[in-house]
């Protein structure tokens, strides 16, 4: 009879479906449905009232050792370890001779790195001026003191002057300080590597300055060739107008500026990242000397903003 049961043809089971009149609702809610939201529901009310009793149970004068070395994740609102304790586990794991060589071999890192950025600014500082400049580049010096700093202010400061004598007053009045220099007037207000207009003239054609050359160079038997040839670039100069002439030093002047700038800012960049590799080197020469034997107390705390390590002092022991 249960085979022929199941042969015989059986209705489709149909699910209500949700009411014309009440689509606006959504989707009609099935058995399914219910039964993950009523798991979803008990479990956070059970949750709930294991947490009520735990803190209905717990006793005020409860520790452990722990507690030392685990902080609050706001985020997740549970206990985590600390950085110290993470440091502690691995220093654990991996020893603490292995830890020293790792930081000795960090440390001469950095010093290598140090030096390397000590030798290029030195070598940038010989070959640039540093006329009219001390007041955009600033120095920290450790070995220099308050005293020496505000008086390298003062000096740096004071605007300098340059004195020229006349004969009489009309020559004051009419007195061209471009055309004494012999430069451009937009190189008047430099006091070093002030250049002169041929100069300029020089750096802007760089191609008739090589031709010159090599003319001076030929031998004295083709002097009737040359003779034409700088007759010709003579001429050529001649067509040139004020206007090319002013627009090529202007772009000579720019070329300069722009040089100067960058060879300025590079330096700056170079000294900044020698201070930080010296703030990085003190920091692990505090962490390998805290790693010595000996009694010792903090005298100064470490300094966030500046970024200077912590000031230790250690207990003295007599040698044998």
């Amino acid at each position: 009879m249960s085979s022929l049961r199941n042969a015989v043809k059986r209705i489709t089971h149909k699910e209500r479906s949700q009411p014309q009149s009440r689509q606006h609702l959504g989707i009609l809610e099935k058995k399914k449905d219910y039964v993950l939201r009523a798991k979803d529901y008990h479990r956070k009310e059970d949750k709930i009232k294991s947490m009520r009793s735990k803190a209905s149970n717990k006793n005020p004068d409860e520790f452990y050792f722990n507690m030392h070395k685990s902080q609050m994740d706001v985020e997740k609102g549970k206990h985590k370890q600390s950085q110290e304790a993470k440091w502690e586990e691995r220093l654990s794991l991996v020893g603490a001779d292995a830890v020293k060589v790792m930081k000795s071999q960090d440390l001469s890192y950095v010093r290598m790195m140090r030096q390397k950025d000590l030798k290029s600014v030195e070598k940038m500082k010989s070959n640039l001026h540093f006329i009219g400049h001390f007041d955009d580049i600033h120095h920290d010096d450790d070995d220099e003191t308050d005293d020496e700093k505000k008086k390298k202010k003062k000096s740096s400061g004071h605007k300098r002057k340059h004195t020229i004598f006349v004969k009489d007053e009309k020559e004051a009045e009419t007195f061209d300080i471009a055309k004494h220099f012999d430069t451009v007037p937009e190189m008047v207000g430099r006091a070093f590597n002030r250049p002169r207009i041929s100069t300029l003239t020089q750096m802007s054609n760089p191609n008739q300055h090589h031709d010159n050359d090599n003319d001076d160079n030929d031998s004295s038997d083709d002097d009737d060739e040359k003779k034409p040839k700088r007759k010709k670039t003579s001429n050529k100069n001649k067509k040139l107008s004020t206007k090319q002439q002013l627009r090529a030093q202007q772009r000579a002047i720019q070329k300069i500026a722009k040089s100067k700038a960058q060879s300025y800012a590079e330096l700056e960049a170079k000294t900044a990242r020698m201070n930080t590799l010296k703030r990085t080197e003190d920091v692990l020469m505090t962490e390998r000397n805290m790693q010595s034997k000996g009694r010792k107390r903090m005298v100064q705390g470490a300094n966030l903003e500046e970024g200077t390590p912590a000031v230790y002092r250690w207990r003295r022991k007599r040698s044998r």
